[in-house]
């Protein structure tokens, strides 16, 4: 029975060669999955430009305007999304102006260059403005001399002879010149305006010499000085300034002339006709 199996063993393979091969192991890699086609994206909406005049820009269509507007409010920009550089100017306009104006402006002065014979006095000034930073001003000032402690020890080292020559009056033609305007924050709850100025001009001045006749002039005279000036209202201002003023005096017949010179220190308050103004932008 043993010899029958192996012979039906051998017919097969005989038979059907093929068959009898054993299986074997497949190492190539599976085929790759189809790759999705890849949907066209949807072209990116543009938003409407901001419109300056006022009025909203209308989008190109409905798409358009549904894409462009935002969740809040329906608008665009609002004023919280201005930054404050565009709401605050660099250059801001002056809130004072002497244009057409008349100032009117008592004077309080005193000689700070005369160590003997200090002179108090005081004076008017009638100015008109035809630009904002330029005015013509006609003034007048009258002066008293006192003597200081000084004069007693300036006889002595002198040998009684101290010659002077005492300015008590002057009548000025001045260009006054504002080239500097500013602002400035007092008590951090008020700003004020001022500006700085500029003076000169030429006119007559009257002096008492050291011997008679004691009263002498007028002198051609100039003077030149400036200060700074501060407008708390729209009809007021305060003056602190300084000028100095320049004439050819003979204190005594037997010396020649000599230019003097006194400078004066002003303090001053300046009223403003009309008392308002108009701010005219410019064209």
């Amino acid at each position: 029975m043993r010899i029958a199996l192996i012979s039906s063993v051998v017919l097969l393979l005989v038979a059907d060669p093929a068959s009898a091969q054993l299986p074997t192991l497949d190492l190539t890699a599976p085929p790759r999955p189809p790759e999705p086609t890849a949907e066209p994206r949807p072209a990116p909406t543009e938003v409407a430009p901001l419109s300056l005049t006022g009025e909203p820009a209308r989008p190109a269509d409905a798409a358009q305007a549904k894409a462009a507007t935002p969740a809040r409010g329906g608008a665009i920009f609002g004023e919280r999304d201005v930054a404050l550089g565009d709401k605050v100017k660099a250059v801001q306009r002056k809130g004072f102006l002497k244009r057409g104006r008349f100032e009117l402006a008592p004077i309080l002065a005193l000689t700070v260059n005369d160590a003997f014979y200090q002179k108090i006095g005081g004076g008017l000034r009638l100015a008109y403005s035809p630009q904002d930073a330029f005015a013509v001003a006609v003034r007048g000032s009258y002066f008293t001399p006192y003597r200081t402690d000084n004069v007693l020890e300036g006889k002595r080292a002198y040998s009684s002879q101290l010659l002077t020559s005492q300015l008590y009056g002057q009548a000025m033609l001045d260009g006054v010149w504002s080239p500097i305007y500013g602002k400035a924050s007092f008590l951090a709850d008020t700003i004020v305006h001022f500006d700085l100025f500029l003076a000169a001009g030429f006119g007559a001045v009257w002096s008492a010499t050291s011997l008679k006749p004691r009263s002498e002039g007028p002198h051609p005279a100039a003077e030149v000085g400036g200060g700074v000036r501060f407008y708390p209202k729209e009809w007021l201002a305060f003056e602190l300034g300084l000028m100095a003023t320049f004439y050819p005096d003979q204190p005594v017949t037997s010396v020649p002339a000599t230019i003097q010179s006194v400078v004066v220190g002003n303090v001053g308050v300046s009223f403003f006709f009309p008392f308002t103004f108009d701010y005219v932008y410019p064209q």
